[in-house]
């Protein structure tokens, strides 16, 4: 099954190739530059992998991979050694290939030279993001998959609430939860656990350190795991103990702006107007300048692709993205609030894959 869903996905590719007039795509995973795409289209999860897409397609790695991708891979594998450029080269030359089309959003501008170089008589054509743009759609048993993520991630979440205490280091927190996420199955986690206690939650990309946390403070999640290769995103916020009723107002403001940004996703929404959506309740509380980043990105295989949920975005909402909805409101040297769920956009809105409790502010140890 999954074999005939990799071929049938280049077989799209190649289609959508057509109206570039080239004879060849070229995707290169060098030490994982493209390894999402690669796996997108092959399956294949090694650092190391090159595609060669045309009426007849091969798959190329090197000895360290070659058993394996044998195993995963619904092509012919062909092993280089040494120097790979001028092997890949002398397989296009002996396709017969004049135009080769490639990745231009990952590939280097000096890998694209050596290949310019080493291919005389070829032309190499950038051809932007093609297979990014397809991984934009999820198909059912890719949401299936993130949502096996989602569940595992908020499983995580509810164990490690349970046992959270004053005077753990965020170090420490975040530590216990991954090592829970691995012997429960997860891949790998999808991004670095943020665990920000205090007045760390008010940096929206906080890495876990040595805060100790303590009495009366808030301790803001974001977290996500990987299943299968498909991610999940989701931020929670909980209180140690009873929180200053400001926390608690700043809560309020940043759940109605979540469920603003929520109910306005659906198929044919620009990912300005939904960012916008969510922004103007913000802003009509007088606290725009405190919530500096989009409302949201898509997930899949990697925890931030396409589209944008932002006032800069233009990309427009179709059915099947799965994208997150995080507003927030920080205030440096205080604290911050950001809640994020992850929904699939469908023609006529969004449905929620995220269930961890958000209605009131979790309280650990204190009054709800």
């Amino acid at each position: 099954m999954r074999e005939k869903e990799f071929s049938l996905r280049r077989k799209r590719l190649w289609e959508n190739l057509r109206g570039k007039e080239v004879d060849a795509f070229l995707l290169l995973n060098v030490e994982g530059s493209e390894q999402p795409n690669i796996r997108y289209l092959t399956g294949f999860t090694g650092t190391f992998a090159i595609l060669i897409l045309s009426e007849e397609s091969f798959f190329l790695t090197d000895p360290r991979y070659t058993e394996q991708a044998q195993g995963q891979v619904d092509l012919p594998v062909l092993e280089v050694r040494g120097r790979w450029i001028p092997q890949v080269i002398a397989r296009l030359m002996d396709l017969g290939v004049k135009r080769v089309g490639i990745g231009s959003t990952r590939t280097t501008l000096h890998l694209f030279e050596e290949l310019r170089r080493a291919g005389e008589g070829m032309e190499f054509v950038p051809v932007g993001a093609p297979v990014e743009e397809m991984r934009r759609i999820k198909s059912e048993e890719e949401i299936q998959r993130i949502r096996q993520a989602v569940e595992l991630t908020e499983a995580g979440l509810h164990w490690i609430v349970s046992r959270l205490r004053p005077s753990k280091t965020e170090r420490e927190v975040a530590l216990a939860l991954e090592f829970w996420y691995r012997k429960e199955g997860a891949d790998d986690v999808a991004f670095d656990p943020i665990v920000a206690g205090g007045a760390r939650s008010a940096m929206p990309h906080h890495r876990a350190g040595d805060h100790r946390l303590r009495p009366g403070e808030i301790v803001l999640f974001d977290i996500g795991v990987r299943m299968d290769g498909y991610c999940a995103d989701i931020t929670r916020v909980v209180a140690l103990g009873d929180p200053d009723p400001e926390v608690r107002r700043i809560y309020k403001l940043v759940l109605a702006a979540n469920a603003a940004g929520i109910s306005a996703v659906r198929a044919g929404v620009s990912g300005r107007d939904a960012d916008t959506a969510a922004r103007r309740l913000l802003e009509a509380a007088g606290l725009a300048e405190h919530f500096g980043h989009g409302l949201g990105h898509g997930v899949g295989l990697e925890v931030h692709e396409g589209p944008r949920l932002s006032q800069t975005s233009e990309d427009l909402l179709v059915r099947g993205n799965v994208v997150t909805v995080e507003p927030g409101l920080y205030f440096p040297g205080k604290f911050g609030v950001r809640l994020e769920d992850l929904v699939v956009v469908e023609e006529e809105g969004a449905l929620i894959l995220s269930s961890f409790p958000k209605e009131e502010l979790w309280v650990v140890g204190g009054k709800r």
